[in-house]
């Protein structure tokens, strides 16, 4: 399991693009996410309009969903092919139709492609991944995903604290990214992890190792110093390859880059 990391900011964050990543194995690239600022990113880190195969959204916030149409366009200007699988709920593919309202874009006729709608399963299949997903506790419905193969685990958190289904969910992760605004819980942003409640995931859980994104601009430092306190947890970076070998070394995940 290859894990390609293309951005991992928060909504508004002007040095990093929003949290996204590509998980691909067997020859198969699962994107998650797509904010505002991520096709940028999707573009010049993999210029192949036919090299994702499917989109997982967490839920539809606009630094998580906004990206859609203009990365679906760009694929129809570039001769995209193939057809690509979205997978998110029945309330997010309405959300996500007013996208394509809002953006002069017919999905069945405006692209070189076409989309195939897959609702969010609690336990299914994608590709080679067995998936799985959980709710978080956020400010709208968001599903926490674990996708398995090869006898590794990822899992990614999208946005929101965690929940016991969502802990279930990450239990015994190769690797877990989730998202962690702050060092300390926020009163005012209630509905965004904190580090204080995820450090002691690696040894509650049996995670193997931890990437923090979606962090508060202004609060890096402080929470790179947190993470100091355990080697298996530190932030996410952009451009950041991880490989999950088949048969995990003890040490954990194997950075590429």
């Amino acid at each position: 399991m290859d894990i390609q990391v293309l951005g991992v900011g928060e909504a508004a964050d002007p040095s990093f693009a929003n949290s996204s990543l590509i998980v691909a194995a067997d020859g198969f690239r699962l994107m998650i996410d797509c904010g505002h600022s991520v096709p940028s990113a999707l573009w010049r880190e993999v210029p192949d309009p036919d090299a994702i195969d499917a989109l997982y959204f967490t839920h539809h916030h606009p630094d998580h969903c906004f990206g859609l149409v203009p990365t679906l366009i760009r694929w129809t200007d570039d001769r995209r092919s193939k057809p690509l699988d979205i997978v998110t709920t029945v309330g997010g593919w309405k959300q996500l139709a007013l996208l394509f309202q809002a953006g002069a874009t017919d999905p069945e006729r405006s692209l070189s492609f076409p989309l195939r709608w897959i609702e969010t399963p609690e336990n299914g299949t994608l590709g080679p991944f067995r998936l799985h997903t959980a709710l978080t506790q956020h400010s709208m419905p968001n599903r926490a995903i674990r996708l398995e193969t090869g006898g590794v685990a990822f899992a990614y958190s999208g946005d929101g604290r965690a929940t016991p289904e969502s802990e279930a969910l990450f239990r015994g992760a190769d690797l877990l990214f989730h998202e962690c605004l702050t060092v300390e819980p926020d009163p005012v942003q209630p509905f965004h992890a904190a580090y204080s409640q995820l450090a002691d995931f690696p040894m509650r859980l049996g995670v193997g190792e931890m990437r923090l994104y979606h962090v508060r601009t202004g609060e890096r430092e402080r929470l790179a110093a947190a993470c100091a306190a355990d080697p298996r947890v530190r932030l996410a970076r952009p451009g950041e390859r991880i490989v999950l070998p088949s048969v995990p070394p003890a040490t954990g995940a194997m950075i590429l880059s």
